[in-house]
């Protein structure tokens, strides 16, 4: 699971789910470089995907794997809580909306995904399926390029990442929803 997002300071603030809950929850396929490698290429944009909000559960709930589900895979990823409307910003001012940084994990059932051609409504999309936390961190005071995670699997290191050097697409260029060209 995705213990946290670390940062310079540390400073850690509230339990996520102490604040409203997300009118939505945009995600973006393939995010790291080393996901990326392990398909075999790398995309030239950010690709986005939306889940529910129901799909929020706590940090240390459980999480309910459906009695059919073969195929039931997480991935480590940083959550980033938008506070002011980032709609059609520059990726210079994207990072200004941020208000919170956290960490997140994203299940997936792969039986679905692969049902539904590739879609993840059904395989992401099922209640609880987004555990964030334990803590909010202070977007102000985090360096963007710095923030690292870790993720364990059964107690082993699976993913150890820092956006400025294994994201494929800097948070800004995300918040911005830039395209090439």
């Amino acid at each position: 699971m995705a213990e946290h997002a670390e940062h310079q300071s540390g400073r850690t603030v509230r339990n996520p789910l102490t604040w409203q809950a997300p009118s939505k929850i945009v995600a973006v396929h393939v995010s790291y470089r080393s996901r990326a490698m392990e398909r075999g290429r790398l995309p030239l944009w950010p690709s986005y995907f939306l889940k529910p909000p129901s799909t929020v559960a706590a940090d240390g709930d459980p999480v309910l794997r459906p009695p059919w589900c073969e195929l039931l895979a997480f991935e480590g990823e940083v959550a980033l809580v938008i506070g002011t409307r980032a709609s059609r910003v520059s990726p210079a001012d994207a990072w200004e909306h941020v208000r919170w940084v956290t960490a997140a994990n994203d299940f997936g059932v792969y039986d679905l995904r692969y049902a539904d051609g590739g879609s993840n409504l059904r395989s992401k999309g099922i209640d609880g399926f987004t555990p964030l936390g334990p803590g909010l961190l202070d977007a102000r005071v985090i360096d963007p390029e710095r923030v690292s995670l870790r993720t364990w699997v059964n107690g082993v290191l699976a993913q150890d990442a820092v956006s400025g050097a294994d994201l494929l697409f800097s948070f800004a260029d995300i918040v911005a929803g830039r395209l090439p060209g």
